[in-house]
């Protein structure tokens, strides 16, 4: 849609901004003007004006005013463009008329616009292709459980095995292959071929607040084929941080219930909807953000937590704790019945509407639940957990800005801990002093260096995402010509040198996540985790064009973590010394190569 003056000259004239502005902020008449507590930060005390005579807004705490335009624009981070036909539709204003040939093509050049063109001409050909694929709708609708009516409320579609057929589709809607892969509709291998992103796989349109389609999450069919979930990739039109998978859903829904919930994936979105509640957002390929918490704000204070109640799981809540402290919002986190891993298994019971209703009535507030998961899963006659557990709660209760609701807290670990309140007191200081921290950590130090096999997973999986699936092999496939034979092989003999080197450190640490991906026995969590970083590590390399330079880029990459691994096997038992000698002279080599 372009925009021209008599477009914005016709919402002016009949759109009031005291109306628009009272759907999201309560206002008080102050005066000629009316007044209220800003919806774009913090604030106690009202600094937030509007004036009905000039038709502008203004807040005197963080700077941000102007027209209705701005507001909506600001209010539902969208462009001018889609602030414009928010209000006229709205309104019941109808903007074709005011559309010209001239400014249509204006539009259709503009990036952000192609982008949402593009997605919602791949939309409808994911569902076309869905109801032409018997398979793909069994899957659904027997193995998901989904009928028809939900499948067409949350667009679900299917992206076919076939390399090509959306490819074609587009080009023959106007769009070349870098406007696809742009969109990560498309991929570029190493040789330059372009083939279709998402196939064979289940798609899941992400929509963005004005209801464009933006980007999609698709899921295996075949549980053999990996990663689990595939993720567009950001462009002009998608922004993660700002986009939540089913808040354009859910939209209409939050005022009815007064709350909303947050849970990990779209099947979960979509399980709650299959149950009656279709009040659920979820993250799509990223952390939960500080942006995420500020739009949903906007819409509820109200937030309940649902993640699957594992670590990754416990460790997701505890994060989205701490930015919602931060915005002085306090979740409460939902338990789910005994025997069911998530909500998807909660929608396919008989009586799982009753179950969950249930579920949400008995929600505890997210401090006590964290308070509670970490407890269980540690060991309180040692020392070093249970200051785990107490540095972990002083986390939480020094990210929440209200004095109150901080003393509340402190009071409550203090009883759950059988501590005076004075105790809790003394050590939260310290806490953040960073004493509290520095013991902690000198504490692990002493038991690493005991038990040398002792890892953080985490620290691992760039360097064990090069031996998953032959990963290193693929970084470097140069085309016949484009090295010459010597290069070819020095880089054979590069990543001969780094296998080696892998290989004798799962020796030496047999329980780690490169041992384990040798042996090829990760979990689907650990696996989904570990293609993620591959998808990075190939758009990272995407435009580098020199096989040589990738090479220098692997290296500098994993150079600390080549230093670390050889420090951890030459304090390993499960390492001979003569082992230890080759483990430093493969080192070596590997920073020469």
């Amino acid at each position: 849609m372009a925009v021209n003056n008599s477009i914005i000259d016709e919402i002016l004239s009949r759109v009031d901004i005291v109306d628009v502005i009272s759907r999201y902020v309560p206002l008080k008449r102050s005066g000629s003007n009316l007044s209220g507590c800003c919806p774009f930060h913090n604030e106690k005390t009202p600094s937030f004006m509007v004036s009905p005579q000039k038709q502008i807004f203004k807040c005197f705490g963080c700077g941000i005013g102007g027209n209705v335009f701005k507001f909506v624009e600001e209010s539902e981070k969208v462009d001018f463009r889609d602030a414009v036909k928010l209000l006229a539709e709205q309104n019941h204003i109808d903007i074709a008329q005011y559309q010209t040939s001239t400014a249509y093509q204006e539009y259709s050049k503009d990036e952000k616009e192609k982008m949402k063109r593009m997605h919602k001409l791949a939309q409808q050909f994911f569902v076309d292709s869905l109801e032409k694929s018997p398979e793909a709708m069994q899957y659904l609708t027997e193995n998901r459980k989904l009928d028809i009516t939900i499948i067409k409320e949350f667009g679900v579609g299917y992206a076919s095995d076939k390399h090509y057929e959306l490819l074609s589709y587009l080009r023959n809607k106007g769009f070349n292959d870098e406007d696809m892969v742009q969109a990560s509709l498309a991929k570029k291998n190493l040789s330059g071929d372009v083939y279709a992103f998402f196939r064979n796989r289940i798609t899941f349109p992400i929509y963005d607040l004005m209801k464009n389609v933006v980007g999609f999450s698709a899921r295996v069919i075949n549980p053999e084929d990996q990663p689990k979930y595939l993720n567009s990739t950001e462009h002009k039109a998608f922004e993660k941080s700002k986009i939540l998978y089913g808040l354009s859903h859910a939209k209409p829904y939050i005022n009815k219930f007064q709350k909303l919930i947050v849970v990990e994936g779209q099947m979960d979105v979509i399980a709650l909807a299959r149950i009656d509640f279709p009040i659920g957002v979820a993250t799509s390929g990223t952390a939960l953000s500080e942006e995420h918490i500020k739009i949903v704000k906007r819409h509820t204070e109200n937030f309940y937590f649902l993640f699957d109640n594992d670590k990754a799981g416990q460790q997701a809540s505890f994060r989205a704790l701490k930015l919602c402290y931060n915005q002085d919002i306090f979740p409460k986190i939902i338990s789910l019945p005994e025997g069911c891993k998530d909500i998807d298994d909660v929608a396919n019971l008989e009586n799982g509407k009753q179950l969950f209703e249930t579920a949400l009535e008995q929600a505890h507030d997210g401090f006590l639940v964290m308070f509670e998961k970490i407890r269980t899963n540690s060991d309180m006659t040692s020392p070093i957990d249970k200051q785990k557990l107490i540095n972990a709660m002083f986390e939480l209760i020094i990210s929440v800005g209200n004095v109150t609701i901080q003393e509340h807290y402190k009071g409550l670990l203090a009883e759950k801990l059988w501590f005076a309140t004075e105790i809790i007191n003394v050590q939260l200081q310290k806490y953040k002093s960073g004493e509290g921290k520095i013991f902690l950590k000198q504490q692990q130090r002493q038991r690493q260096q005991t038990q040398p096999e002792h890892y953080q997973p985490n620290r691992e999986l760039l360097f064990s995402s090069l031996f998953q699936d032959n990963f290193l092999s693929k970084c470097f496939s140069p085309s016949e010509g484009e090295i010459s034979e010597g290069q070819r092989d020095s880089l054979d003999d590069f990543m001969q040198t780094l296998t080696s080197f892998a290989k004798q450190i799962t020796i030496a640490t047999p329980q780690s996540y490169l041992a384990r991906v040798f042996r090829g026995e990760l979990t689907d969590p650990e696996k989904e985790e570990i293609n993620e970083i591959q998808l990075r590590r190939e758009k990272e390399l995407h435009n580098v064009e020199d096989t040589l330079t990738k090479k220098a880029i692997i290296q500098r990459v994993i150079a600390p973590n080549i230093q670390e691994y050889f420090k951890i096997g030459t304090k390993s038992q499960n390492l001979s010394n003569e082992e230890k000698m080759e483990l430093n002279t493969l080192k070596i080599q590997i920073g020469k190569k």
